[in-house]
């Protein structure tokens, strides 16, 4: 399922699945890399990364999640629109 049909999604308030979750954090990982290997001192994409590989992903159950997420694509979104 594409990247922004996922998005779509998590602004609806939708339930996703764990399968759904992984494979859009993984997306976001990706998309992570890519800004940081151009900027790697971009506040935006810092957060983002500390958001899926820190203590806050771990910690969390699925619907945490899914939250973590639709705050990461936010947070993506603003740094490509600097």
């Amino acid at each position: 399922m594409p990247r922004r049909k996922f998005e779509t999604l998590l602004q609806r308030g939708a339930k996703l699945g764990e399968r759904e979750v992984i494979a859009l954090r993984n997306e976001y990982l990706l998309q992570i890399s890519k800004f940081a290997a151009k900027d790697a001192a971009a506040p935006f994409v810092a957060k983002a990364n500390d958001l899926l590989k820190s203590r806050y992903w771990a910690n969390s159950n699925w619907r945490e999640r899914a939250k973590i997420l639709d705050t990461v694509g936010f947070l993506l979104r603003a740094h490509q629109a600097q």
